[in-house]
């Protein structure tokens, strides 16, 4: 009877913690304001990673880099309150869809990686960066 009480005192103990997280704004999701705040989290993640080209979807969850020498695509994705990045290169990339809506899906060949959902600004944005990805599949 005891191992109930504690069972019970633990997930009452979780939740309060997770309410009052919630309700003091502490586990607000990542989002960038704009390209640049994506290049300074690449320049601060990876020394001498020098950005071109990018763009930041809409929502701030996610954005992609082109490496200046075209080579590395860097992408952002937003899990939970910071961003997971990867640096995209020949063979790295799974696969790629692009749906109607300028949603983006990436599956990489990293195990440890959900597929990335990005939702671009347009169909034509989401093709343009797809046709790039596909470019870094085996």
């Amino acid at each position: 009877m005891l191992i109930v009480w504690v069972l019970v005192g633990s997930v009452l103990g979780i939740s309060a913690m997770v309410a009052l997280n919630a309700w003091l704004g502490l586990s607000q999701p990542a989002r960038l304001s704009g390209l640049d705040d994506a290049v300074q989290r690449l320049e601060a993640d990876a020394a001498g990673f020098d950005a071109a080209e990018g763009t930041v979807a809409p929502d701030g969850r996610s954005a992609l880099v082109m490496s200046a020498a075209g080579d590395i695509i860097a992408m952002l994705v937003a899990r939970g309150s910071d961003f997971v990045i990867r640096y995209l290169d020949k063979g790295s990339v799974g696969a790629v869809e692009v749906a109607g809506d300028g949603t983006l899906t990436v599956r990489l060949n990293d195990f440890a990686f959900a597929p990335a959902r990005l939702n671009l600004d347009t169909p034509q944005a989401a093709r343009y960066w797809a046709d790039k990805l596909d470019a870094l599949q085996d």
